[in-house]
């Protein structure tokens, strides 16, 4: 076979997701080969921001509950199989809502025990002010009341369906889907602060995903553990892989140079990847679960970063499951084992990286779909698609133990319900939008104020641009945690 014809097969094979000759990448579409990122300089600081991404539509409802003002509740829910009794809630006292009391799922209350040791839950995090619960976050084009709502004004694209809110609180963009997502175009943003090396700076735990992809970066997508991290982006070589390499680089086809080149440095790029992952760093004992799998494989990974010249990452992890309709239960239901696993696995992880001495350098969130019916409906719809959500920060870095945006007025067919009528469901209209929730974490982590209106086309339609659940770098306070 001529060079000629090899590089135009290197490139059809490479197109289709798997380099043939150079090298074997084991699911070259899934693991997501990435370009480099050296930089000729980088601040010594490290930051990281880790998703923790509800798949399904998290009923927010049932996670922080009105307990001051659990009549408000209970005249809705309390007939239901789904209810949380006031005497089960974990109760909770946020300084900004005016001396009321909450309380959080009783599953909150889960750490994981490994041995004689037991991590903190996200209730014992709370306790320690280092999580903060943000109230009633959605996707908005811009701040929308309920009047604006029923006139048909600025409604978001797509409401309730559950791909496309996906794609709008990935993208923090409410008026249309996007093709890449605000972790990938912050990654873009901040390539001159990411580090020195040759490792990704932003990686999936999760697939490939919208929030991953920016219009330079694509997610680094491994496998979650038990797979040992110096296996998850394992290249089978050949051993001409250095000799064809050449090849396809040598002069001889001016029709294709370019793109040939590219698709060469692609596989170099990889093959200089794989070889930092050298070993498999050894991290605390995680629960066997899907998402503390997936964040220990994330805690390695961070373990890393100096060895692989990173100041800067960004990771996905989610947990699906939580389109519960009428298998979400109480205490002991759908939703409750799901709440448990996130707040044992959320937990390990936050000990972990008080253990790597980063625990006020690397910060957590959640997001989901949406919210659910705060009325539970009859026959197969359960708790249904809703809107706003609560969702929670959790790091040394957070101001922590407290409320941030606004609590929603329970009101049916009121307040910031988008229904009416005797058939009024509860969907609350968001009081704050996904870009402020985003940017407040992408200018901790470091986006340029020059930089938010690339990353968030529509933040200047909301006013704070972000809020104050963050730490000043300076003032993120020491962990005290064992």
């Amino acid at each position: 076979m001529s060079i000629a014809a090899s590089r135009r097969q290197f490139l059809v094979h490479a197109g289709c997701g798997a380099l043939s000759g150079a090298a074997f990448l084991t699911g070259l579409g899934r693991f997501g080969l990435i370009q480099a990122l050296a930089q000729s300089s980088a601040p010594t600081d490290y930051k990281a921001l880790v998703c923790v991404f509800l798949f399904g539509g998290n009923d927010a409802n049932n996670v922080v509950i009105p307990y001051t003002n659990y009549a408000d509740y209970n005249r809705v829910r309390g007939t239901s199989s789904i209810a949380i009794s006031q005497a089960d809630l974990l109760l909770i006292n946020p300084p900004s809502t005016g001396g009321l009391t909450f309380g959080f799922h009783p599953s909150f209350r889960d750490g994981f025990v490994s041995g004689t040791a037991m991590s903190p839950s996200l209730n014992d995090l709370w306790a320690q002010q280092k999580m903060a619960a943000v109230c009633n976050v959605g996707p908005l084009i811009r701040p929308l009341t309920r009047a604006d709502y029923r006139a048909g004004l600025a409604r978001p694209y797509q409401l309730f369906s559950h791909a496309d809110q996906q794609n709008l609180w990935q993208t923090s963009y409410a008026s249309l889907p996007r093709q890449t997502g605000w972790g990938g175009l912050v990654a873009d943003r901040t390539e001159g602060i990411s580090g020195t090396g040759q490792f990704p700076v932003i990686a999936s735990m999760s697939g490939v995903t919208i929030f991953s992809t920016g219009q330079n970066a694509r997610p680094l997508v491994l496998a979650p553990a038990p797979t040992a991290l110096n296996a998850t982006l394992k290249l089978l070589k050949t051993d001409d892989r250095d000799a064809l390499l050449r090849a396809l680089t040598a002069d001889g086809d001016a029709a294709m140079p370019a793109l040939i080149q590219g698709a060469a440095q692609i596989t170099s790029q990889a093959l200089a990847a794989s070889n930092l992952l050298t070993d498999d760093p050894v991290v605390r004992t995680f629960p066997n679960t899907s998402l503390g799998n997936q964040l220990k494989q994330v805690a390695k990974l961070i373990s890393k970063a100096p060895q692989l010249g990173l100041t800067r990452q960004i990771f996905f992890t989610s947990l699906g499951g939580f389109d519960t309709h009428t298998n979400q239960g109480n205490i002991a239901g759908q939703q409750a084992n799901l709440l448990r696993q996130v707040s044992q696995a959320v937990g390990t992880f936050y000990n972990a990286m008080v253990d790597l001495g980063v625990s006020n350098k690397v910060t957590t969130f959640t997001a989901s779909d949406f919210s659910r019916t705060f009325v539970p409906g009859g026959g197969g719809t359960g708790t249904d698609h809703a809107w706003g959500a609560h969702q929670f920060v959790i790091g040394d870095a957070v101001r922590g133990g407290d409320f941030y945006g606004t609590y929603p007025d329970l009101t049916l067919a009121g307040g910031v319900d988008t229904d009416s009528g005797s058939g009024a469901r509860g969907r609350w209209i968001p009081t704050t939008s996904v870009d402020q929730y985003a940017a407040t974490l992408a200018d901790w982590y470091g986006l340029a104020i020059s930089d938010r209106a690339l990353v968030f086309p529509n933040l200047a339609q909301f006013s704070p641009a972000v809020l104050p659940f963050m730490r000043a770098p300076a003032l993120a306070i020491a962990s005290t945690s064992s």
